[in-house]
């Protein structure tokens, strides 16, 4: 039976006692006729038709649906359905925009189409008459919706319809809603194979009424896939989870949600992390071109980050500074310049991240996946290859911990060491006992000095803006005060550090 789910569609009224989310649902294979409703509720309400018209866009090769995501435009604007219901899509954030909608958004699906070009493949009606059940007291007990859903391609005759009737109510399934309820499944049962009752609960996932939604398409491709059990193919299946880490948040970035350059950081360090990591599952010249490559973007949004980081540490920081030392219009302008710093800074990421660089790094990514091509332990046991190379990020964490571990740049260079072990760990799966019980470990001494570091940062960001605002002759007594503030975090933060370091 073809994947149905179901989209919100506008409905005739604005009552808010309108039930939305269907319950049940049958797909109906011909023009039957609802039932009589008449007989279970007091008061029975048959609205017209609502047509929606949307089309469907994607590249010439179909990129999005092999994708399993819908670009769609109706008269309520555009939306993207990434398989969990449609969102609603504004302009590109730093485009010229198409404010009248006729030119489609591509941050939501840029990391997919990678410069290709948009065009309408499909065609979708959508019609839907809704029946209202209430009882004596005009309360809507039930709504019934009769979804149609016509569809095809704009350059053939080619159509294919779908059928279904959605029952609603209030959750309660009392009297009416289950009367109903026996009608319509009674109505429905001489149905072609195939037909049938959808499901209890919410259709398909989504709530609402509206059109069926095709399969993804699967990926055409004709490499040899490396064995099960192997180096290659335990690699290969972690870069294909980090790819939907990383295809998630791109549209996120681009469309500057908070958090979103932080969880950005964390997927590409987790991408380099097990490339290197596990040298040698895959080809070690394809993994560190793709290592180098996403180096670069994690460059640009550290910048992001720590810009970030300054912004939203500045309250505290003033919290924590003694009662009247920093006043209100000396916090407004550190404030407004840090914003203006952050807003730049991501800026400048969203400027990365729509480059053709950045196409071609995610096309690498892609690429090795696909090809998985072979490295000289490929065919290595996973879970012997995992032990083996574990035990070099041990030694790789002891080794930067055998010098004196004082300045910033020592606690920085442990913090990524012990970053790059727990990832690796996480990533090789559920075999033998790699020390995956210190994970928990390894995450506090890691948080433990990404505080030190970010405590540094701000201290030295405070003081390069009080060399600023002496500069225009400001008063820059509230920056020294608030830099001072922040040293005295790095240091309680730095004797936290070393205590969790003298458990390594």
């Amino acid at each position: 039976m073809e994947r149905t789910t179901l989209v919100p569609m506008p409905t005739p009224h604005r009552d808010p006692e309108a039930r939305t989310d269907p319950r049940c649902t049958w797909r109906i294979p011909d023009d039957r006729r609802l039932p009589a409703l008449e007989p279970f509720a007091d008061d029975v309400r048959r609205h017209e038709p609502v047509v929606l018209r949307e089309t469907l866009w994607d590249t010439e090769d179909r990129v999005l649906a092999t994708e399993g995501v819908e670009l769609l435009r109706s008269d309520a604007g555009w939306s993207v359905d990434r398989g969990h219901g449609p969102v609603a899509a504004g302009p590109d954030l730093d485009g010229d925009g198409d404010r009248d909608g006729g030119q489609p958004p591509r941050d939501p699906v840029e990391v997919f189409v990678r410069g290709r070009a948009l065009r309408v493949v499909r065609v979708r009606d959508t019609a839907t008459t809704l029946v209202e059940l209430r009882g004596r007291d005009g309360r809507l007990r039930a709504e019934v919706a009769d979804v149609r859903v016509d569809e095809g391609d704009p350059e053939t005759t080619l159509l294919r319809s779908a059928r279904w009737w959605a029952l609603s109510d209030d959750g309660s399934t009392g009297a009416v809603a289950r009367a109903a309820e026996r009608a319509l499944a009674d109505a429905a049962e001489p149905a072609a194979p195939g037909s049938g009752r959808v499901g209890g609960g919410r259709a398909g996932g989504h709530g609402g009424t509206g059109a069926a939604r095709s399969a993804p398409l699967r990926r055409g491709g004709t490499s040899k896939r490396p064995r099960r059990g192997t180096a290659a193919a335990a690699l290969r299946e972690v870069l294909r989870a980090l790819r939907v880490d990383l295809v998630a948040v791109d549209p996120r970035v681009r469309a500057d949600e908070r958090e979103s350059v932080h969880d950005l950081r964390k997927v590409l360090r987790r991408l380099r992390s097990v490339l290197a990591a596990y040298r040698g599952a895959l080809d070690r010249g394809a993994t560190e071109v793709l290592r180098a490559e996403l180096a670069g973007v994690a460059r640009v949004a550290g910048v992001a980050r720590d810009a970030e980081v300054v912004r939203d540490r500045l309250l505290r920081t003033a919290a924590r500074a003694p009662d009247g030392y920093v006043d209100a219009g000396t916090l407004d302008r550190i404030g407004a310049h840090v914003d203006r710093a952050r807003a730049g800074a991501a800026a400048d990421l969203r400027r990365t991240m729509r480059s053709p660089a950045w196409a071609v790094t995610l096309d690498h990514l892609d690429d090795l996946i696909e090809r998985a091509p072979r490295g000289p332990h490929a065919d290595d046991d996973a879970a012997t290859f995992a032990v083996h190379r574990i035990r070099k990020e041990r030694h790789r964490v002891g080794a930067t911990l055998d010098g004196r571990v004082e300045g910033l740049d020592d606690l920085h260079e442990v913090r990524k060491a012990a970053r790059r072990l727990r990832y690796a760990l996480q990533a090789a799966g559920e075999g033998p006992d790699l020390g995956k019980r210190r994970l928990g470990f390894l995450k506090r001494l890691q948080e433990s000095l990404g505080e030190v570091l970010d405590a540094a940062h701000a201290t030295a960001a405070y003081r390069e803006l009080a060399v600023a605002a002496a500069e225009r002759g400001e008063d820059t007594f509230g920056h020294g005060v608030l830099a001072t503030t922040e040293h005295a975090a790095v240091e309680h933060a730095r004797s936290r550090a070393r205590k969790l370091l003298a458990k390594v």
